[in-house]
């Protein structure tokens, strides 16, 4: 891989992607735990500044537990520019001009948690296993795990439930969605870290999708065995044969 290529694309990118897969999931292995917490914290460092958007199949919901899940710190905001409505070159006079003649009302900001996006779902939020309600229980909420409408046992919020409740993320992918309608024609970087073939749908295909209408966009693919790019995106995109985990503190070596 080229570092340099790297830090130039990250240091000129108005927008980052982020998509975690399978790797990122810890389970019950408390050495993954410290390797994939350092790895988070790698990526906040990279994040920290950029406007950024992160869907995760990690159903274990440990990044909520980072700083990346802050609750209280706020994500750089993707609200306005002027210019991006006129001209991506617009100057900094004709923008300040636009600013006078149609201010802008400031939008509330983002925390941290809110740019974060799990549609497979969250193990620690807890639905009825039989699907009478699509009430969602915070931890500890329902403290006996029983259903309070039809006495069912709760079970964990995420894809292997059945039925899957879906309205526990839901409201974060409008939100993700509203975000990534400002990408196009924008330099974004796209960070696949570690997706492979189990659900396709959720990340790799789209983010193939994203980058191939975006010309302005370049897609890194990490995983150890699965990192071929399509024909369609050739010079737009690398593959690196490597687990992503590891590339993601590696790299962050070198830029940070």
């Amino acid at each position: 891989m080229d570092t340099a290529a790297w830090k130039i694309r990250l240091d000129s990118c108005r927008k980052v992607l982020v998509g975690l897969g399978e790797e990122w999931r810890i389970g019950d292995d408390p050495e993954k735990r410290k390797t994939v917490l350092k790895a988070y914290e790698a990526l906040y460092q990279l994040l920290k500044d950029k406007d950024y958007f992160i869907i995760t199949m990690a159903t274990d919901a440990v990044i909520y537990e980072t700083l990346l899940g802050s609750r209280t710190e706020t994500a750089v905001s993707s609200d306005r520019v002027h210019g991006e409505l006129f001209s991506c070159t617009a100057d900094e006079a004709m923008m300040a001009k636009m600013d006078q003649i149609f201010p802008v009302k400031e939008q509330p900001k983002d925390t941290r948690w809110q740019r974060i996006v799990a549609p497979c779902g969250n193990e620690t939020w807890r639905q009825c296993s039989a699907g009478c309600t699509k009430d969602i229980w915070e931890p500890g909420e329902i403290p006996d795990d029983i259903c309070p409408h039809c006495g069912a046992p709760l079970t964990g919020n995420t894809m292997e439930a059945s039925p899957y409740i879906e309205e526990g993320y839901l409201p974060q992918w409008s939100r993700y969605t509203r975000w990534l309608t400002g990408t196009l024609n924008q330099e974004l970087l796209i960070l696949e870290l570690g997706v492979g073939f189990s659900k396709p749908g959720v990340i790799r295909f789209p983010f193939e999708k994203t980058a191939f209408f975006n010309q302005k966009a370049f897609l890194y693919r990490v995983h150890p065995v699965l990192p071929q790019i399509t024909e369609e995106l050739h010079g737009r995109a690398e593959g690196i044969a490597e687990p992503s985990v590891a590339w993601i503190r590696n790299i962050s070596e070198v830029t940070v």
